[in-house]
């Protein structure tokens, strides 16, 4: 206990020092600082416009590695002559008066200068409403849809959402609720200032400090008369964060800023203004003031800047401290694993080893075909030679049969193929999943496929794409479902206002409604809302209005030209000419996105559909070299993913190794995807030998070859077969239920395929030759690998204990489909 007690008294001061210290190890040290060769600051040249304006300097170590390093809260800062700006000990400058300063900033052995130019640093700058006042709006929460930016305000007050619109919002501060909001004469009495600093009871809480440059700015201008602006002030054009790129070690810091653009070509340090935010807060955080900080787990993410519907990213990885796995042999396939390896170099994760040739074989047959691979599959892979034997496998796949059931069952989901329970729809839903079946089979060109669908004229019998149109029926469905499905957008949110996480306006929301404004029906039967066998036709004419300016809206891509389609033309086609064109950033990538999701149980960008500059893909380089590589092949479906596949990334074992267990965004390894509801009972089916039925279809077809959500049972209802309600591949479920584990442990419809007395286990069980080798045989069929000598050991031990062979093999096989080894690819 004495020698206790004296530890305390030696550790109390050391934990003295580190909670006075504050940085707990989060900068650089000194022996960092003496090494560092030279140090950059970021802006060389700094303008400041008005009295108490900012900039934030970044300040970076380099090192002899060629790494970089923050050092700017390490830095030591001294400016002459004084007076014309004051700088705090983390590099923020503030303009005091009119005249030019040099900044010095040293860092150890070495420094570096910084100039800075005050114009008019006496008087503050004018406040223009839109630039000064709107942000701080935002920053502040006031206008988000949960408080006064929802449709109908809140407390009696409105704002137009995230400030989209600063004219409304001028107007509705100053004269709505018959002005009493502002009182000039007395600006801290003003409504708008005492109930965001709870002066007066405030929903929202407190938003303000009476001590902030927020609190002082807004007085000013109620002071002034709440003046809207010079009518030629400048206007935003685009925002960008420094650095774009950032690599942190663990429990470091990074200081961030945002500089905006103006259309009058000045620039403007608006760090404190934007709303920022990060991804991934499990791997950094990042404050108010653009400080980021990295936590403990290694990985990459993404800052998000947003102001005034400008967006900005920027960068930031976390590498691996200290590495313990080796680097195995990872040689590079195809274009895939250079771009795999320099990323995991980046992170300092090696990956872990090629999968054995039977693994790789359930994978890709899994993959490529939607079934377990036979037993004579198997045998006959495994005495293969030459070492393009995977590569020829991937081919035999791609031709195969499967392969277009597979990707025909994905595509229905996607395009909504669905009866709703009508009979007079099945021959539309069959026609059009065989229609989109043999697309496949023949290798349709992907942009071909779209324009198919897209641009389908008459009825089912004579087109049957026409389908989609008989499930995706109004102006603002057509818009959402064909973003969402052909390129990776989600854009329904811009019906409304400008997209909150994108530079998407209503215009251009309704600029791709304008493309199926002449899109028009005629006959069919059945319910109303959901005709079945429509004629769809294209009309003379047709227009949509923007909602709130009242304008006809021209048909126009996303951010492109307004675009002029003759009488009786249809506009569709025009659609389709922008999206597969080479430019056109989303078409292309939405596809190789989807295809990397489907082999590697995530996307490239995550979700798979929602493709933004706010949510980067974790590699981008490479999903832009599979973008072009697809372009460049004339849209080959099957080139992507024979890319995939054969790539060395695609071949690594699900087993992690001393570093790469909670890597799940570089691929280090392959990451277990638990099967399908269509997949998991075919491979049921067919270990048991005992096939389900579906009323209406021939016998012995798969589950995978359903053509809509009416052919169906409990098995895929449960295990997350789709609705088909939407074209979010969201709706297919994945995740693992207690429910699911219960089915498969007692119900009958399982137990009574197994036990089946003609089922697989009976028949081992009847057959001649050993039981270690019958035992083989059912490994073979079961899990697409031979079993262990263990493995088999146990087999036959536990089946000379049962009195019944039938029963024991019955119970040897239950046991192997509810194994993870079944139930999952890996």
């Amino acid at each position: 206990m004495a020698g206790f007690r004296g530890s305390c008294w030696l550790i109390a001061p050391l934990l003295m020092v580190l909670l006075a210290d504050g940085t707990r190890g989060d900068e650089p040290s000194p022996a960092e600082l003496a090494g560092l060769e030279s140090v950059s600051v970021f802006p060389r040249a700094v303008r400041l416009h008005g009295h108490n304006e900012r900039q934030q300097l970044i300040v970076t170590g380099h090192r002899s590695d060629k790494t970089l390093l923050d050092v700017g809260r390490v830095a030591k800062y001294s400016v002459r002559p004084a007076g014309v700006i004051t700088i705090s000990s983390d590099g923020k400058l503030t303009s005091r008066r009119s005249g030019t300063a040099r900044v010095r900033v040293d860092v150890g052995a070495v420094h570096v200068e910084s100039v800075v130019e005050v114009v008019e640093g006496e008087t503050y700058r004018r406040i223009d409403f839109t630039n000064d006042i709107n942000p701080w709006l935002t920053r502040l929460g006031c206008n988000t849809g949960s408080c006064h930016g929802k449709t109908t305000g809140r407390g009696g007050f409105r704002l137009s959402l995230f400030g989209n619109h600063p004219d409304w919002d001028h107007e509705w501060i100053t004269q709505g609720g018959r002005g009493r909001r502002i009182f000039a004469s007395a600006p801290g009495q003003s409504l708008l200032l005492r109930k965001p600093t709870m002066a007066m009871p405030h929903g929202g809480g407190r938003r303000l400090r009476l001590d902030s440059d927020e609190y002082r700015l807004l007085r000013r201008w109620v002071a002034g008369g709440t003046r809207w602006g010079d009518s030629a002030a400048r206007r935003l054009v685009g925002i960008e964060i420094y650095p774009g790129n950032s690599t942190l070690e663990s429990q470091r810091r990074q200081q961030l800023t945002v500089t905006a653009r103006y259309d009058d070509a000045s620039t403007r340090d608006v760090t404190r203004f934007v709303e920022l935010r990060t991804n991934d807060s499990s791997l950094v955080e990042v404050d108010g003031e653009g400080l980021v900080a990295a936590g403990d787990r290694t990985g990459e993410t993404a800052v998000i800047a947003l102001l005034q519907g400008q967006v900005a990213t920027a960068r930031l990885t976390v590498p691996l401290g200290q590495p313990r796995a080796k680097w195995p042999p990872f040689p590079l396939a195809n274009l895939v694993d250079g771009h795999v390896e320099k990323k995991l170099r980046a992170l300092g994760v090696a990956p872990s080893p090629v999968c054995d040739d039977a693994t790789f074989l359930r994978r890709v047959t899994l993959h490529l075909a939607g079934r377990i691979p036979r037993p004579d599959e198997l045998t006959a892979f495994l005495s293969e030679s030459g070492t393009d034997k995977r590569s020829r496998r991937v081919e035999k796949l791609l031709a195969s049969a499967d392969y277009a059931d597979t990707f025909a069952q994905k595509w229905s989901d996607l395009l909504r193929n669905k009866r709703r329970g009508q009979k007079d729809r099945i021959p539309g839903t069959i026609a059009f999943h065989r229609w989109i079946r043999n697309a496949l089979a023949t290798g349709m060109p992907y942009d071909r496929f779209v324009r198919a669908i897209l641009t389908a004229t008459g009825n089912v019998s004579v087109s049957p794409p026409a389908q989609w149109y008989s499930e995706v029926r109004y102006l603002d469905r057509y818009v959402d479902d064909s973003a969402q499905v052909f390129l990776g957008l989600r854009i329904g949110c811009a019906r409304c206002h400008h997209h909150p996480f994108e530079n998407f306006t209503q215009r251009d929301y309704f600029g791709l409604a304008a493309f199926f404004t002449r899109v028009g029906r005629q006959g069919g039967t059945g319910v109303a809302e959901r005709r079945a066998n429509e004629t769809v036709f294209i009309k003379a004419t047709g227009s949509v209005k923007h909602p709130v300016t009242g304008e006809i809206v021209k048909p126009h891509g996303l951010g492109g030209a307004d675009i002029d389609v003759p009488s009786y033309a249809d506009p569709r086609h025009k659609l389709v000419d922008w999206m597969a064109g080479p430019q056109n950033p989303y078409f292309a990538h939405a596809f190789v996105n989807r295809m990397w999701a489907h082999c590697f149980g995530r996307g490239l960008v995550e979700p798979i559909d929602d493709l933004r500059m706010t949510n980067p893909a974790t590699n981008p380089p490479l999903l832009n070299a599979l973008a072009r590589d697809f372009i460049s092949s004339g849209f080959d479906m099957r080139r992507v993913l024979r890319r995939i596949t054969t790539s060395t990334t695609y071949q690594l074992v699900s087993t992690a190794n001393a570093d790469n267990l909670d890597e799940t965004q570089g691929h280090s390894r392959f990451y277990p995807q638990r099967l399908s509801a269509e997949v998991l009972l075919d491979a049921i089916d067919m270990v048991t030998d005992r096939p389900t039925g579906y009323s209406g279809l021939p016998q012995g077809t798969r589950a995978m070859q359903l053509p809509d959500e009416n052919y169906s049972n409990r098995f895929l209802t449960l295990f997350g077969r789709p609705p088909r309600e939407s074209a979010c591949e969201c709706e297919r479920t994945s995740a693992p239920s207690l429910s699911q584990s219960l089915f498969t442990l007692n119900d009958s419809f399982l137990l009574g395929k197994v036990f089946d007395a003609k089922g697989t286990a009976t028949r081992l069980a009847t057959a001649s030759g050993d039981h270690a080798t019958r035992v083989g045989r059912l490994f073979l069929l079961a899990l697409s690998r031979p079993a262990t000598a263990v493995e088999i050991e146990k087999a036959v031990k536990y089946i000379g204990s049962e009195t019944d062979p039938k029963t024991a093999y019955g119970n040897l096989l239950w046991a192997l489909i509810n194994t993870k080894e079944f139930l999952y690819n890996h």
